[in-house]
């Protein structure tokens, strides 16, 4: 926990100062006072000790009230890589960007879905969903509860994808589709209320809730997935037919 806070001050600073090299850079020009009282940066009860990428010590400052950590110190303390982009004036932390998914999950064949009502159906996107947006969207999942008749109950459906350890991150988007084309739907999909779409692991441990589905969507989402052996996705609804899609499930290692 010390470790993720003293990481969020260092993203706030970010966008101020950037002492990969011991240069400050900023959009603008500003003028501030700075100010150096031997502030010292523990890390679990340990005092670390700042240094640049040359080995000198870099000692942090207070600035308009705020107190700045050298990046690359900072990073360094975590293992991690630091790189300055002067071009587009972004700092990497780590990787620089996630390169290309090693999977997509409706790419991966689930092992159970419970329909909870045999009018249910979730199918992989043949075709395409468009949002609210106008939004145009080829992979992923669409979801559908059926309410016909019912009303003050909760209907649901789930699907369990294995994901045996393999991956480190799950992100994609949910989405409320505003019209529906694929070999098997076709037309306008808007029934929902009191909606909500659901992502545990297999100890039933949240990962991500998405209440309140709506035309504002989509909702984007990346889920840490390390060590998950299986995730199950439940869709929800106390209000009429229910038409959700999740889009863009990248997978990666």
């Amino acid at each position: 926990m010390k470790n993720s806070n003293i990481l969020r001050i260092v993203f706030a600073a970010l966008s101020v100062v950037v002492l990969t090299a011991g240069v400050l850079a900023t959009s603008t020009s500003k003028t501030a006072d700075i100010f150096f009282r031997d502030i010292k940066i523990m890390i679990d009860g340990a005092e670390y000790v700042a240094k640049d990428a040359n080995g000198n010590i870099v000692e942090p400052f207070i600035m308009d009230g705020t107190t700045y950590l050298p990046v690359r110190a900072v990073a360094n303390a975590f293992d991690k890589d630091v790189k300055w982009d002067g071009k587009t004036a972004t700092v990497y932390i780590g990787k620089e960007g996630r390169m290309a998914p090693d999977n997509r999950l409706d790419k991966v064949q689930y092992t159970n879905y419970w329909e909870g009502d045999s009018s249910n159906y979730m199918e992989i996107i043949n075709g395409t969903v468009t949002d609210y947006n106008g939004d145009s969207y080829t992979n992923g999942l669409i979801f559908y509860i059926d309410r016909a008749g019912l009303s003050g109950e909760t209907r649901e459906s789930t699907v369990t994808y294995p994901l045996n350890g393999q991956y480190d991150a799950l992100t994609g988007k949910v989405v409320l589709p505003k019209s529906i084309s694929t070999t098997t739907r076709n037309g306008s999909k808007l029934r929902t209320s009191e909606t909500a779409i659901t992502i545990t692991d297999e100890n039933g441990d949240v990962l991500y809730k998405a209440n309140g589905i709506t035309a504002s969507m989509p909702f984007s989402f990346d889920i840490d997935v390390s060590g998950v052996n299986k995730i199950i996705i439940k869709l929800s609804t106390q209000g009429q037919e229910c038409y959700v899609a999740l889009t863009d499930l990248a997978l990666y290692e």
